[in-house]
């Protein structure tokens, strides 16, 4: 029986999924790695980190099965991210993360040299969320080594460098650069080279499905794979995610609540109405574009209200859980507590870096459930203006909203969701949508499947559906102009 082994980059931990040629998902495991903040908007991972998680993960694995009986390997990353590599194969620097804000000087620059090129080839604007800012602060603040670069490189990019040799990526990530062309997927020469940057630096691009090289000998021996197995691009998460949870038609969307809360929705091509709410993206299937909306404060806000509530300032799943009980039994609304979620600046539809998480209404006589339920009231209703934009896009109100993440297991949230929303939610069974999708691309350059539309859609399970209450509803109808009133008044926005 083939089996395809995805590795799956994620912004706080590796997962590691072997998927069998009937679509049945043999092994599932996951290996964490930490990510560094530091003042000045500084947010980085170590690449050497995730080799040690993958060949942590890799030895957990051969406890379970044969690694050489692996027939094919793909990935699917956290996006743009930015990992520079000397000609030697060497990491040069920790890896810029997405939710880097460093550059936004940058940015500013951009914009007024490059940003009307930008938006004409991609349909988006210069923000942090994209590669291209940061490659340029790195050029500016750490030029030596920017000279020593040979190529940049998305982050599981470089984990698939580190097993075959090959220095390459696909156009799914490398849209995140905003420097491909949406219609010829291929690097944009203009939009580089009116740039301070050389194309020299920009990696060669792939298909995602393409065969990228083979395992070597040593990554062989590392990891307990066959040498020479072959291993194909995959691609960036949210375009594995839209993939692996069968996003191909207009009125379908796909909610995942992980560390940075993702909205997608399949679109035929980018629309100005929304120009800056949310971003635009090539999809994993050729000829199709996706709509994101980014939400950087989803679990991340969860997860450091969680550890402020440890006493040991640490995040357990334990913690989580009973502030979820607490926050089950406190009606909509909060009691009065209205929180604005923006710890890291906001993501969709306002790209503010400098918007900060805010709590109105609380009192001597506010307790822990009230607070935690008011955070994922704020978090939900940032998430509902996202929704509003793909109700427009689709021409119609969003048919379906599969969801899907860690968050899921917040108790209220999946309700909190449907309530705030008014309508249905699907929760799917599996919460690895891009872990899925990746292993679909694998399949499919391999040859192990053959139509990546009906596997997906095949793998695409339910475990339930969430109805909207009509009192909770009701009430957050209410409330949801008031927390659009609160942001702009802290914010300063007038056109919000």
């Amino acid at each position: 029986m083939a089996a395809i082994l995805t590795l799956d980059l994620g912004s706080t931990q590796l997962k590691l999924m072997v998927l069998s040629e009937n679509a049945e998902v043999l092994y599932l495991d996951s290996e964490k790695y930490p990510t560094y903040a530091e003042d000045g908007g500084f947010l980085e991972q170590k690449p050497e980190e995730w080799i040690e998680a993958l060949q942590r993960g890799m030895r957990k694995l051969g406890q379970r099965m044969d690694a050489r009986s692996i027939d094919a390997v793909s990935f699917s990353g956290h996006m743009s991210g930015v990992v520079l590599v000397d000609k030697q194969g060497e990491v040069l620097r920790p890896c810029v993360m997405l939710s880097d804000s460093r550059s936004q000087q940058e940015c500013v620059e951009l914009s007024e040299t490059v940003g009307e090129l930008v938006r004409r080839h991609t349909g988006n604007p210069v923000i942090n969320a994209f590669s291209l800012p940061k490659l340029l602060w790195i050029k500016r603040h750490e030029p030596q080594l920017w000279r020593q670069t040979d190529v940049w490189l998305a982050p599981k990019d470089y984990l698939r460098y580190w097993i075959t040799g090959e220095k390459a990526t696909e156009y799914t990530d490398a849209y995140n650069s905003l420097c491909v062309d949406r219609l010829s997927r291929t690097w944009c020469e203009a939009v580089i080279d009116a740039t301070e940057l050389e194309k020299s630096k920009f990696p060669k691009m792939l298909s995602p499905d393409a065969q990228a090289g083979v395992v070597t000998a040593k990554a062989a021996q590392a990891l307990g794979l066959r040498a020479g197995t072959p291993v194909y691009a995959g691609g960036a998460d949210m375009a594995c995610g839209a993939l692996g949870m069968g996003l191909f038609n207009a009125g379908e969307s796909a909610l995942t609540l992980g560390t940075c809360a993702t909205f997608l929705a399949p679109v035929q091509t980018a629309d100005d109405r929304f120009f800056g709410q949310v971003t635009y993206h090539l999809h994993a299937v050729p000829g199709m574009f996706y709509a994101l909306g980014s939400h950087f404060n989803g679990g991340l806000a969860v997860n450091w209200f969680s550890s402020l509530m440890n006493e040991k300032g640490e995040l357990d799943y334990e913690t989580v859980s009973a502030l979820a009980a607490q926050a089950a039994r406190v009606p909509a609304g909060s009691q009065g507590v209205m929180t604005i979620p923006f710890l890291v600046g906001s993501g969709s539809p306002y790209f503010n870096a400098a918007d900060r998480l805010n709590i109105l209404g609380a009192s001597a006589a506010t307790g822990r459930g009230q607070l935690f339920r008011s955070l994922l009231e704020g978090i939900t209703m940032n998430l509902r203006q996202t929704k509003e934009i793909f109700d427009a896009l689709s021409q119609e109100r969003l048919k379906n909203v599969y969801l899907g993440g860690g968050g899921c297991r917040v108790a209220p949230w999946p309700q909190m969701i449907a309530d705030i929303f008014d309508m249905e939610i699907q929760e799917t069974v599996h919460a690895d949508a891009s872990t899925v999708g990746a292993a679909i691309l694998g399949g499919m350059g391999a040859g192990i499947f053959t139509d990546a539309r009906k596997t997906a859609l095949d793998m695409l399970n339910v475990s339930r559906r969430l109805t909207p209450d009509a009192a909770q509803a009701g009430r957050y109808a209410e409330l949801y102009p008031q927390y659009l009133n609160l942001y702009r008044l802290l914010s300063g926005r007038s056109n919000v």
